[in-house]
């Protein structure tokens, strides 16, 4: 891998990382600040509005002026977002508008990175670079909440350190960042409007496989991260809730690296359903959990529900990467994040509706929805052809 793809890499992991500092102090602030279930939900689910808020011009954006423009002040940004939950430890205004920069960010950062990867590694490399972002991004989740949780444990200051840790790193990759030659595609400048990107012969693919799959990436992830460990670790547990937390979000995150071998063993399309049912089971677990008020049972939910969301993306950049054109590569991936992140708002969904039935039978509907996801991304796999990948190759040449 050259050193310009390790370096936009580098520029991932710090914003996946400073993402996810804040998880496992989710249960801190609902104390300090005597929030209510939905309330503490919110705090991780309005990253989702700052994400969606960029996804949908980013792209274009991006595949008009290049991808440093966006990557690089937006990484630096992640920085400030940090300094800001700083600043909110003690206000509930401020955590919001800390998690939105994240979210503002993140839209940003993860689609162009994303497609800036595929371009450094070049055309046949798509499996490869999907892979790179799954790994390098869940890896920055997985490690934030750990390594902040033992920071808290070890050090102290739970609410102030482990963000400065994250401001540090921030400051360190961007030049490695800044370093990288931009990527302009070729061909006149396409018009600056909102735009998804979806090539014409790949619709089917796009909407019969990928979008099934797309929207559960993080709605398995966000359910273990923010709802179980916060719910479920709310009474006593013989444990330290942050550390446990912590431990929780690693679990979740660090099985993305499988995502590798079981999408190479059993291709990508296939991977799209088989995944599906990973979560399905670990909801299952977390189903549970709350049942019975185990939290240890929270331990194998996340590592399946985590194995599931990496799997899940790199499985979709695998394939959009073969189907993409050139011009709208940016797009594409950031209709496919587009998709994936309403699913973070799925704690605060499950929490919402808790005024209507009890939480587990909120999480039985979501496994039933998941369910029927998972028989359509099915039937577009068995559909799906390499015919598409031919095409665009024809047309590239």
């Amino acid at each position: 891998m050259n050193r310009d793809a390790v370096s936009v890499a580098a520029g991932l992991f710090a914003v996946a990382y400073g993402t996810n500092v804040s998880t496992p102090f989710l249960v801190l602030y609902k104390d300090r600040l005597e929030l209510g279930d939905s309330a503490t939900m919110a705090i991780f689910v309005v990253y989702v509005a700052g994400i969606l808020s960029t996804l949908l011009v980013i792209g274009p954006i991006s595949d008009r002026l290049g991808r440093k423009p966006i990557v690089v002040p937006f990484v630096a940004l992640s920085a400030v977002a940090s300094l800001c939950l700083i600043v909110g430890r003690d206000s509930f205004v401020f955590l919001l508008l800390g998690r939105l920069m994240l979210g503002v960010v993140s839209g940003a950062v993860l689609g162009i990175a994303s497609a800036w990867l595929q371009e450094l590694l070049g055309r046949g490399q798509e499996q490869r670079a999907a892979v790179l972002t799954t790994v390098v991004s869940y890896a920055g989740f997985g490690l934030g909440p750990i390594v902040s949780a033992v920071i808290a444990e070890t050090i102290g200051s739970p609410l102030t350190v482990p963000f400065v840790v994250h401001i540090v790193l921030t400051v360190a990759v961007v030049p490695l960042v800044l370093a990288v030659p931009d990527h302009r595609p070729a061909g006149e400048p396409r018009p600056l409007r909102i735009e998804f990107g979806v090539p014409s012969h790949a619709r089917a693919t796009f909407f019969g496989l990928v979008a099934p799959a797309a929207i559960w990436v993080f709605a398995f992830a966000s359910v273990s991260f923010a709802l179980f460990p916060v719910i479920i670790l709310d009474g006593s547990t013989g444990a330290s809730r942050v550390l446990v937390a912590g431990a929780v979000g690693m679990i979740t995150a660090l099985p993305g690296v499988l995502a590798r071998p079981l999408v190479a063993r059993i291709g990508a399309a296939v991977a799209l359903p088989t995944s599906m049912v990973v979560g399905i089971v670990g909801y299952g677990f977390g189903l549970a959990a709350l049942a019975t008020g185990s939290w240890p049972l929270i331990l194998p939910a996340a590592a399946l529900l985590g194995t599931a969301s990496g799997a899940l993306t790199a499985g979709s950049l695998t394939v959009l990467g073969q189907v993409a054109d050139d011009a709208t590569r940016g797009s594409l991936t950031s209709t496919f994040y587009l998709l994936a992140y309403p699913g973070m708002a799925m704690p605060l969904l499950l929490t919402s509706l808790t005024v209507v039935f009890p939480l587990e039978v909120g999480v039985a509907v979501a496994i039933g929805f998941a369910t029927a996801c998972a028989v359509v991304a099915g039937r577009g796999a068995r559909t799906f052809s390499a015919s598409a990948v031919r095409m665009v190759s024809t047309r590239s040449s």
